[in-house]
């Protein structure tokens, strides 16, 4: 393969898998042993239906996951360099804006069984709102990932809803609103999106770690050392989701480096999820 040309065709291999950063956090969690629920939607299409399928192997808790008789599952291609690095990508997420607020009124019962609740911002700015300032009861501790630059946006209103933000570098230039190039850029960046009400930020800076602001930490991490990166995708899915387990095992495990060491799996190995994943593989990548 050579490197990606804009503007004219490029030769590729192209393989399938099943994704989606809500997915690919479920399958992680799910293969580190916990107990997961998802709440989601997915076409009346063959695509729909394995994904279906592959969660209900994982033992994940698809009760609640709505089928759409009108648009077609949601799809996320990938361009990848030869090194592994992402060259671009191409999201058709149309479907997830039939998840209204009367949604959460409908599965508000199965969310109020949850004490951490894990949010992307594929859902709706409307829905997320509603979600957060009224699905939410005292004790849920909200994870969110802004997904992308532009629908970052969508979290603005609920900042002071949430407990844990894990913007990249550009996300989390677009929230604060300031550059993000230095270290120094990245801190000012984190301390001015606390100060819009998130609880603790958690920068995601690809090959230089993560950066976490929260009350009494101001600390740049670096990465677990790597072998060979085969594919950057669902790393930073990986990190929230070790992020996550870290929380739930506490105080045994180290969220960040938990999250760190989950990413590293992921972009050492073929596909946005590893097959091999245990917390025992987990822990053994935490003594590099």
């Amino acid at each position: 393969m050579q490197k990606f040309q804009a503007g004219t065709s490029n030769p590729v291999s192209v393989t399938s898998s099943p994704g989606g950063v809500i997915r690919n956090i479920a399958e992680t969690l799910s293969r580190l042993q916990c107990e997961v629920s998802l709440f989601s939607i997915v076409g009346s299409d063959s695509a729909g239906e394995f994904l279906l399928e592959s969660l209900k192997e994982l033992k994940i808790d698809i009760s609640a996951v709505r089928r759409s008789a009108r648009s077609p599952t949601a799809a996320y291609t990938a361009i990848l360099e030869p090194d592994g690095r992402l060259a671009g990508g191409l999201a058709d997420m149309a479907i997830f804006e039939e998840l209204t607020p009367s949604w959460v009124d409908i599965i508000e019962s199965y969310l109020a069984s949850c004490s951490v609740w894990i949010i992307d911002a594929n859902l709706p700015a409307g829905t997320i709102e509603y979600l957060l300032r009224h699905g939410k009861s005292e004790g849920i501790k909200v994870l969110a990932d802004p997904v992308s630059v532009a629908k970052s946006e969508r979290f603005r209103r609920v900042l002071d809803k949430i407990e844990i933000l894990f913007p990249d570098r550009q996300e989390a230039a677009a929230l604060s609103g300031l550059a993000t190039k230095t270290d120094e850029e990245v801190a000012a960046a984190a301390a001015k999106i606390r100060r819009l009400g998130v609880g603790a930020v958690v920068i995601t800076l690809g090959a230089q770690g993560v950066y976490l602001d929260c009350d009494g930490s101001k600390e740049f991490f670096q990465p677990i050392p790597l072998g060979k990166v085969v594919d950057v995708t669902g790393a930073g899915d990986a990190f929230v989701a070790g992020y996550a387990f870290g929380l739930l095992e506490q105080p045994r495990l180290d969220p960040i480096r938990a999250g760190l060491a989950a990413a590293s799996l992921v972009l050492e190995s073929s596909g946005s999820v590893p097959v091999c994943l245990t917390p025992n593989v987990l822990q053994k990548c935490l003594t590099r």
